[in-house]
C-alpha cells in the first residue's frame, strides 16, 4: 500500500503558523478557493476543460480509495491502484537521487535551508499556497538559493475529491502567488497524499503541469509518522536497504524520494539520510536536475492577474 503524505488538522496548522502575517488578496487559508471569484472565472475562460475523463469525484480528507465502480486501468489512481501513467515516478538520469520536501514553508524550513546550503545541495520544494502566503520570505530564500520550487496546491485537499474547476483554482492561486514572489510560473507539482487519477491529470496537463510522484514505498521515507508512529532508526534501516536494492539493480534510473519540511524530527532524519546516498556515490539533486530539464519553470509568461 502506498504511503499517504502528511495530513494537517486545523489545530496543527494553527499552532505551526501562529502569529504569522498573511499577504492580502488571496483565498482563505487551508480552504478550497471559491470557483466563482472573478480571478478563477478569468482563469477558467482561458482553459478548455472539455475532454477530461468522466471519473466520479472522490470523497474524504484525506481521500479514501474510490468505492464507485470504475475500471482501475482507466481511472489509474496512483494512491489506490499504484498506477502512475505519465507521472514522474523515476528520473531520466541514472544514479541520481532527487530530494523533495512537501508541505512547506513552515517554521523548520529555514533550518533545513541552512543545512542544504552548508552541504551544497539543491532540493525540490513542493509548496502549499496557504503556507506560502504566511511565509513569503522563506519562499524567496528558497528561490534565491537555487532550490527548485514546485506546487503542492493551495489547501492540501485530495485532488480527486475536487471538481475540475476547483483543481484549476487550487493550482492557479498557488501559481499566481509564487509568480508574485519570484517572477516564475511553476511547472512541476505533487498531488497531496499522492492522490491523482486520469481526470486530475487531464486538468493538470491543460494547465502546463508535470505531476511528480515518488519511487514507491521504498523511497517514501515515512518521515510524517515521526516520532509517535515510527522511530528514526526504523526509517533509516529501511531507507538504507532501499538504496542498496537500487544500487544492486544497476542505478539505471534516478530515484525520487518523499520528505517533508514540517518539524525538527524530520529535519534530524534528513541529515542522516544524505550521507547514506553519498557513501554509495549517488548524485543528489532536485527533480528537474534528475530529469535533465534545463527549464525548471514554465516558459510561457501569460498574465496571472
Amino acid at each position: 500500500m502506498l504511503l499517504k503524505s502528511l495530513a494537517f488538522s486545523p489545530l496543527v496548522v494553527a499552532a505551526v503558523n501562529a502569529q504569522v502575517a498573511v499577504i492580502p488578496g488571496y483565498p482563505p487559508i487551508d480552504q478550497v478557493p471559491d470557483v466563482n471569484s472573478p480571478e478563477v472565472k478569468r482563469w477558467l475562460q482561458q482553459i478548455d476543460l472539455r475532454g477530461a475523463p468522466k471519473i466520479p469525484v472522490n470523497n474524504g480528507d484525506p481521500p479514501t480509495c474510490p468505492t464507485v465502480p470504475f475500471p482501475p486501468a482507466e481511472r489509474c489512481n496512483w494512491l489506490c491502484d499504484q498506477c502512475y501513467a505519465d507521472d514522474l515516478f523515476w528520473c531520466r538520469s541514472p544514479n541520481t537521487w532527487a530530494i523533495t520536501f512537501d508541505d512547506g514553508p513552515l517554521l523548520i524550513t529555514p533550518t533545513i535551508l541552512d543545512y542544504l546550503k552548508a552541504e551544497r545541495l539543491c532540493a525540490s520544494f513542493f509548496l502549499i499556497g496557504s503556507h506560502i502566503v504566511q511565509r513569503p520570505d522563506t519562499v524567496r530564500r528558497d528561490f534565491t538559493e537555487g532550490h527548485h520550487l514546485a506546487s503542492h496546491t493551495w489547501s492540501h485537499k485530495g485532488l480527486t475529491t475536487l471538481t475540475n474547476e476547483q483543481i484549476v483554482a487550487e493550482m492557479k492561486w498557488t501559481e499566481k502567488l509564487v509568480h508574485q514572489l519570484t517572477g516564475r510560473r511553476l511547472k512541476y507539482m505533487r498531488p497531496p497524499y499522492g492522490d491523482i487519477d486520469n481526470r486530475v491529470r487531464s486538468v493538470l496537463m491543460k494547465l502546463g503541469y508535470i505531476a511528480v510522484d515518488w519511487s514507491g514505498d521504498d523511497f517514501g521515507t515515512d518521515d510524517w509518522m515521526l516520532p509517535d508512529m515510527i522511530t528514526e532508526q526504523e526509517i533509516l534501516v529501511k531507507f538504507e536497504k532501499s538504496l542498496d536494492k537500487y544500487v544492486a539493480a544497476g542505478r539505471k534510473q534516478g530515484i525520487i524520494s518523499l520528505e517533508h519540511d514540517f518539524d525538527v524530527h524530520m529535519y534530524n532524519l534528513h541529515k542522516k539520510q544524505i550521507p547514506l546516498g553519498r557513501v554509495r556515490n549517488i548524485t543528489i539533486t532536485n527533480v528537474a536536475g534528475c530529469q535533465r530539464d534545463r527549464f525548471l519553470y514554465q516558459k510561457k509568461w501569460a498574465r496571472l492577474d
